[in-house]
């Protein structure tokens, strides 16, 4: 592995950064605490003889990492911590967070983000140019992906019998175990989209409409057994679900104990997706969050990272590390759903933006459905 890029200021040195017309001061000096708030299963352990990416950062930098793994849901994380954290009504313990791309949005847009330090993140450089492009960010001054995954299809042939290789067979054929769908709106309602060849990166109100009655119809039938989290894993292994939508790097992570679980982009297309690290407006560490997004965004780090969650990094390097590596993390490198080529990436649809207050509509309609409306 090659060495890290180190950017370590002496105890006394400050670092002036300018953003949005201010300018802020960093003291980098010392130790200090850093809270990070992660979806579980998101990064490496120190495990098996192998240090892990948050143990090797606190004795590189000195820096206490609380790593908090709680976060589960984006909608239940908005309502009951995000919220209430950054609107007045409460506080937010958090120095970074990791929301899907849409939910950053919105903070965004409310104006309850951090502008990055970027003046201490030199690695912010090896951001994959395609992070650099939505609109809502250009030029990532706000946000730092963590990674990149697909919301395809996850089945066990033994329940079902064979391949199921498109949406349409959720809803069609009949199991003798369970289908599960995730709980993530845009995720499951993009993928029914594609089943009327509607199209998810431009949402209307009606297509939503008709994709939501279809996957009403199959719930109220009992043909979606369950709307689940990242609980399809656990639901696949254990024979309970048959069939799932489901995320990437969760199933080629079950693949090592449970090989014969498979997982395809369906014929009518997938849904491609970024988690990502933010700074919560307010934060009283924005150095020490910069000082992990430069030491994450490391090739060499990110490789590690890439090598246990296996879901799509947004760090440049990371397939020429994994090589590196050798053994099973280069065969990774080949891995079509880590690195998709040219004709897998036209059949990814990222889920666009509507007017705001139909969103909001769907929304409403979708957490009835799955049993979180009021």
């Amino acid at each position: 592995m090659i060495s890290r890029r180190r950017f370590l200021a002496s105890a006394s040195a400050l670092v002036l950064a300018a953003c949005a017309g201010d300018r802020r001061t960093f003291d980098l000096g010392g130790s200090s605490d850093l809270s990070i708030w992660n979806w579980a299963d998101y990064i490496d352990p120190s495990d098996d003889g192998l240090v892990g990416t948050v143990d090797r950062f606190r004795a590189e930098t000195g820096i206490d990492v609380g790593y908090d793994t709680s976060y589960e849901d984006n909608a239940a994380a908005f309502d009951d911590v995000i919220s209430p954290g950054l609107s007045g009504v409460g506080s937010l313990r958090y120095d970074i967070i990791v929301p899907t791309f849409w939910l950053a949005a919105q903070m965004l847009d409310r104006g309850w983000l951090e502008a990055i330090p970027l003046e201490i993140v030199p690695n912010h450089v090896n951001i994959d140019p395609s992070f650099l492009t939505p609109a809502w960010d250009r030029g990532a001054r706000f946000n730092m992906p963590w990674q990149a995954g697909i919301t395809g299809i996850a089945y066990n042939p033994a329940l079902t019998g064979g391949r199921v290789p498109t949406v349409t067979d959720l809803f069609e054929s009949r199991f003798d175990s369970g289908v599960g769908m995730v709980r993530e709106m845009r995720e499951t309602l993009g993928l029914t989209m594609l089943v009327d060849g509607a199209d998810p990166t431009r949402p209307t109100f009606d297509a939503a409409m008709v994709a939501l009655d279809r996957i009403e119809a199959a719930a109220a039938s009992g043909q979606v057994s369950r709307f689940t989290s990242f609980e399809f894993a656990d639901g696949l292994a254990s024979g309970e679900l048959a069939a799932a939508m489901a995320w990437s790097g969760d199933i080629v992570q079950l693949q090592r104990d449970r090989p014969d679980i498979e997982f395809v982009i369906p014929e009518e297309g997938a849904i491609q997706w970024f988690d990502t690290m933010v700074i919560p407006a307010g934060s009283s560490n924005i150095a020490a969050a910069g000082k992990w997004m430069d030491f994450v965004y490391d090739p060499a780090n990110a490789a590690q990272i890439t090598s246990w969650v296996q879901y799509i990094s947004p760090v440049l390097g990371v397939r020429d590390e994994l090589v590196r590596m050798g053994g099973e993390s280069a065969a990774l490198a080949e891995n079509q759903i880590l690195f998709p080529d040219a004709v897998t990436r036209q059949r990814l649809f990222t889920w666009g933006s509507m007017v705001e207050d139909e969103e909001a509509q769907v929304e409403s309609r979708f957490a009835a459905i799955i049993g979180e409306g009021e």
